[in-house]
């Protein structure tokens, strides 16, 4: 039993292998490297975190309905302008705007949609047989000075269906897109919208308020 311990002993107490050391230091290697690469994935997921968790976002920029242009009335052909001759009456109340900003968060540059949506009332006048009629609008957008930027003319037609003799409903969707940069924020523009409206039909919303 003692020399077969002791044989057991002078086996322990030999030197490694080279094949054994270098198999425990591509083990302690391949760790070092897990544990760095871990490092490097955390960071580089935080780095994209933080981007994604404090996106650059800028408030909508102003629109105004214009008050002499927020009402369209059109008459039948003929000169009569009595209540009894209106064809069909529209306003506009109001407008919707969503507004999604794409900017480079290093250089500020880029730009800004913004989804338009006029919200219209139309009412149906003693002279309409048709039940039918198309309203002419406008949206423009300006800057603080109102220089004209852009301007587009829409129409939208109207039915009154069945025994409707006012409706209210949402115009088309208008994207605009609006440049930003460093210099430039969304609070630059304005957005204008009103009826399209001809010398006499403006002077009619003036003297009839």
């Amino acid at each position: 039993m003692t020399a077969l311990k002791q044989s057991f002993d002078h086996i322990q107490d030999r030197p490694q292998p080279m094949t054994k050391r270098w198999f425990l230091s591509s083990i302690a290697l391949a760790a070092l490297m897990l544990q760095t690469g871990c490092e490097t994935a955390q960071s580089t997921f935080d780095n994209v975190a933080n981007v994604w968790a404090k996106p650059i976002v800028y408030a909508c920029p102003d629109y105004r309905v214009l008050r002499d242009a927020a009402r369209l009335v059109t008459f039948r052909a003929g000169p009569g302008r009595d209540l009894i001759d209106v064809d069909a009456e529209a306003r506009i109340g109001d407008a919707n705007l969503e507004c999604l900003t794409y900017v480079d968060k290093e250089t500020f540059k880029g730009h800004m949609e913004a989804r338009f949506q006029v919200i219209f009332g139309a009412r149906r006048g003693p002279a309409n047989k048709t039940r039918r009629t198309v309203l002419p609008y406008f949206v423009s957008v300006t800057d603080k000075n109102r220089n004209v930027l852009y301007r587009e003319a829409f129409k939208i037609a109207v039915d009154f269906r069945g025994n409707q003799t006012t409706v209210q409903f949402p115009g088309e969707l208008i994207k605009l897109e609006l440049p930003l940069s460093s210099e430039i924020s969304s609070a630059d523009y304005i957005i204008y919208t009103g009826f399209a409206l001809d010398r006499a039909q403006l002077e009619y919303n003036q003297d009839n308020p």
